[in-house]
C-alpha cells in the first residue's frame, strides 16, 4: 500500500464520508477512482454511490430486467445498499402495445410533436447546448390520450412499485415519464414514504375537459408527496381543443396541493391542422374551476414559480398568481422565455405592476424576458421602465435577462445587484418582426465585460453574447478581458454571427472592402444582401477545435484569481440579417460550419490538460448524411459543389475555402480564421 492510501485510511471515516460526497457532487468520476483506493474508502464512498438511482422505461420486458439487475446490485454479496438510495428517477414511456424486439429508445416516442419537426429540432443539435433553460415551443401537441390508466399498464409498473417499497429511506421520487403516474407507484408513495418528494416533470390533468375531472387525477394532483411539477400547455391544441392548463394551475397552487413548492409553466405555440383551423373562429369554453376550489380560502406558499414560453402577460395574469400564492416566499422567479420567442415577455406595464404591487423580498434568482411592446405604439419609457423594475428588486444573486437591452439597463442592473450577482446571463435581442422597426440588438464590447468585472466582484458564471468579427484584435480583446474576473470559473459565450446592418442599419450596407463579386446582390428581389455579406457570415461561422482552444487559452493567459474551469461556445446567427427571411442554401453552410464546443481543465490542481468536446456532434452528422443523400439524387452525388447551381450559396464558400487536393466534399475543406494575437 503506498504512503498516500496510509495516509487516507488514517482519516475519521465520517471524514471520508465527506470526501466522497463532494466528489459526488463535483466530478462522479472521481467517485469511483476514490473507492479504488482502498477497501476503506470504497466502503466511504457507497452511500454516494447509491444515493441516486436512475431507470428508463423503455417496454414492459424491459423494465422487469432493468429493475432486477438493480435491486441485484443493491442487494450486494456482502451487504445490502438499499437503505443508501435517498432519490430514485424514472424517465422514458411505458407502452405496452408495442414490439420491444425494436431498436431501444422507438417506442418512446411522442406524439406531442410532428415528427419533421421533432426532426428538425433534434437535428439542429441545440437541446445539448442550452439544456432545458429555453424550451423550444414549436411542433404539433396532441397532448392528451388515455386519461385513466388501464389495469394492464397498471400491472406493468408492478417492479417500480416492488423497488420503492424496499428502499426505506427514499427522499425524492423524479417521474419523466409520459405515461400517466401509476395508481399503485402512488400508493406506494403514501403508504410507505409519505415524506418523500414527488417531483412530476410530466404532470397534465388529463381530464380538465371532462365534465367532471379524473378521480385518479386529483389524487395526483392532491397528494402530500407533491413538490413541484413542470407542465407543458397550450392556449388551444393542436386538434383544436381547449387547454385550461393555464387556468387549471393557479388553482392547484392555492390550497389543494398542500406541499407543492415548485411550478413551472411552459406554454407552447403548437402547429395548426384541419381540425383547429376549422375552430379557429369558436370561442373558448368557459372554464368550469377545479372541485374543491374556494376563492379566497386558501393560498399557496410556492418557493419557485416558472411562467415560461409564449405567455400573453398581462397585469391579470399576474395579480391571479399573486392571489393564488405568496409572492413574498418566492426564492426564483421565471417570467418568459423560449427558443426562437422574441414577442413575449415583460412589457413596461407589467414591470411596473411588479413594481407597485409584486413584493418579492425573498427573491434571488430572476429569469426574465423583457418585450418592447413597440410593434403598434411607440413606447419612448421602455428603458426607464425597465431601470425602475431592475432597481425596485432586492440583491440578486443569479439574473438572466432576455430581449431588448440597452447600456443604461445595463448600468442599472449592475449598480443594484453587481455586488450580489453570481450568475449573470444578459442576453440582448430585438423581434424579428415589423418591416418597420430599426432596433439592433446591443452589441457587448470590450467596456461592457471589464464594467462586469467592476461591478461584480462575486461572479462566478458568465453567459453573454461576443459579436464575431472574423477573429480580429477586437474580438480577441474581449475574449481577454474574461481573464480579469478573479472569481469567473464557468463561462458560456454565445459566438454572435448575425448582422442586423444589412436590412436596420441607418449607413450604406456596401462595404468599402467589397470587392466586385461581393457587391452582387445575392437575391435579385433581397434589395439589401450582397455576396459579401453571406461570405462573411461564413467566416464568421466557422468554429472549430483549434478555434475553441485558442479562446480558451486567450481568456486563460493570464487569468487572474481561480482558474477557468469550463468555456461553452454557442455558435449562432449566421444567416440573420436583420429579418425573418431564412435561406436554405445559406443555412446548409452555416448549419456546418456553426460548431458548439465545450472546453474544460482536468479536475487536478497539477494539470493544464484541458478536454475539448463537440456538443451536437451527433446530430450535425445526422444532418450531413441527409445531405450527403440529397447530392446523391440530384447531382450525381458531387459534393464538392462543382455541380450545385449557381444560386448555392457553396460557390461563394469556394470563394473563401478552395477544394483541397483529394478532398471530394467542401464539408472537409474549411478551418476557421485564425485568432488575433
Amino acid at each position: 500500500m503506498d504512503s498516500a492510501n496510509c495516509k487516507l485510511n488514517k482519516l475519521p471515516f465520517d471524514i471520508l464520508q465527506q470526501i466522497a460526497g463532494y466528489l459526488h457532487n463535483t466530478h462522479r468520476p472521481s467517485l469511483y477512482t476514490f473507492g479504488l483506493a482502498s477497501k476503506t474508502c470504497h466502503g466511504a464512498t457507497l452511500r454516494s454511490v447509491f444515493r441516486e438511482v436512475h431507470l428508463t422505461v423503455r417496454g414492459r420486458k424491459a423494465l422487469q430486467c432493468d429493475v432486477n439487475a438493480l435491486v441485484k446490485v443493491l442487494s450486494g454479496v456482502k451487504s445490502a445498499h438499499h437503505h443508501h438510495v435517498r432519490h430514485l428517477g424514472i424517465k422514458g414511456s411505458l407502452l405496452l402495445n408495442i414490439d420491444e424486439s425494436d431498436e431501444p429508445g422507438k417506442e418512446a416516442r411522442t406524439s406531442n410533436a410532428n415528427d419533421d419537426d421533432m426532426d428538425w429540432f433534434q437535428l439542429s443539435g441545440v437541446a445539448e447546448v442550452l439544456g432545458d433553460e429555453k424550451p423550444y415551443l414549436g411542433g404539433d401537441f396532441f397532448p392528451d390520450e388515455a386519461i385513466e390508466v388501464s389495469p394492464e399498464e397498471d400491472m406493468a409498473w408492478a417492479p417500480v412499485v416492488h423497488l420503492v417499497k424496499t428502499l426505506p429511506h427514499l427522499m425524492k421520487l423524479v417521474y419523466d415519464c409520459r405515461n400517466q403516474f401509476p395508481p399503485s407507484l402512488l400508493n406506494a408513495l403514501h403508504k410507505h414514504h409519505p415524506q418523500c418528494k414527488l417531483y412530476h416533470l410530466t404532470f397534465r390533468l388529463r381530464s380538465l375537459r371532462s365534465e367532471t375531472p379524473d378521480p385518479h387525477e386529483m389524487v395526483i394532483a392532491t397528494s402530500p408527496c407533491l413538490h413541484s411539477v413542470k407542465a407543458r400547455y397550450t392556449w388551444r391544441d393542436s386538434n383544436g381543443e381547449d387547454d385550461f392548463h393555464g387556468e387549471a394551475m393557479p388553482e392547484l397552487v392555492a390550497g389543494l396541493a398542500p406541499n407543492l413548492k415548485e411550478v413551472r409553466m411552459v406554454e407552447l405555440i403548437p402547429d395548426s391542422s384541419q381540425n383547429s383551423r376549422r375552430r379557429l373562429r369558436i370561442a373558448r369554453g368557459p372554464w368550469r374551476g377545479l372541485p374543491g376550489f374556494v376563492p379566497g380560502c386558501g393560498i399557496g406558499l410556492l418557493t419557485s414559480l416558472s411562467l415560461a414560453g409564449s405567455v400573453n402577460f398581462k397585469p391579470d395574469l399576474l395579480q391571479t398568481w399573486n392571489q393564488r400564492t405568496d409572492f413574498s416566499s418566492l426564492n426564483h422567479l421565471a417570467l418568459g422565455g423560449g427558443l426562437y420567442d422574441y414577442h413575449r415577455g415583460i412589457n413596461g406595464e407589467v414591470m411596473e405592476w411588479i413594481v407597485q404591487n409584486g413584493s418579492l423580498p425573498r427573491l434571488k434568482t430572476l429569469r426574465i424576458r423583457l418585450d418592447r411592446d413597440d410593434d403598434k405604439d411607440v413606447k419612448p419609457n421602455y428603458a426607464n421602465d425597465a431601470i425602475t423594475f431592475f432597481k425596485a428588486l432586492e440583491p440578486l444573486h443569479e439574473l438572466s435577462v432576455d430581449g431588448p437591452l440597452e447600456p443604461e439597463i445595463l448600468d442599472a442592473i449592475l449598480s443594484r445587484h453587481g455586488r450580489a450577482l453570481r450568475k449573470l446571463s444578459p442576453c440582448p435581442s430585438e423581434s424579428p418582426f415589423s418591416e418597420d422597426r430599426r432596433h439592433i440588438p446591443m452589441i457587448f464590447g470590450k467596456e461592457h465585460v471589464l464594467q462586469i468585472q467592476a461591478q461584480c466582484p462575486a461572479l462566478q458564471d458568465l453567459v453573454i453574447p461576443v459579436k464575431c468579427t472574423k477573429s480580429d484584435a477586437r474580438e480577441a480583446e474581449i475574449y481577454r478581458s474574461f481573464s480579469k474576473m478573479e472569481r469567473l470559473q464557468v463561462i458560456f459565450l454565445t459566438l454572435d454571427c448575425s448582422n442586423w446592418q444589412v436590412t436596420r442599419g441607418s449607413t450604406s450596407t456596401d462595404d468599402p472592402s467589397f470587392d466586385e463579386d461581393d457587391r452582387e446582390f445575392y437575391y435579385d428581389r433581397h434589395e439589401c444582401l450582397r455576396r459579401g455579406h453571406v461570405r462573411e457570415a461564413f467566416i464568421n461561422c466557422a468554429v472549430d477545435e483549434t478555434l475553441a482552444r485558442s479562446i480558451w487559452e486567450t481568456i486563460c493567459w493570464d487569468k487572474a484569481g481561480k482558474r477557468l474551469e469550463s468555456l461553452k461556445l454557442y455558435t449562432t446567427g449566421g444567416g440573420n440579417f436583420g429579418g425573418t427571411t431564412r435561406y436554405n442554401n445559406i443555412s446548409e453552410v452555416v448549419g456546418n460550419l456553426s460548431r458548439f464546443w465545450l472546453v474544460e481543465k482536468s479536475v487536478r490542481d497539477d494539470e493544464d490538460i484541458i478536454k475539448v468536446r463537440e456538443l451536437g456532434r451527433g446530430a450535425r452528422e445526422a444532418r450531413d448524411k441527409k445531405a450527403t443523400a440529397f447530392y446523391n439524387r440530384h447531382y450525381k452525388g458531387d459534393r464538392a459543389g462543382s455541380a450545385l447551381p449557381d444560386h448555392s450559396a457553396v460557390h461563394i464558400f469556394r470563394r473563401i475555402w478552395a477544394r483541397e487536393e483529394g478532398t471530394k466534399d467542401w464539408r472537409q475543406d474549411w478551418a476557421s480564421l485564425n485568432l488575433d494575437s
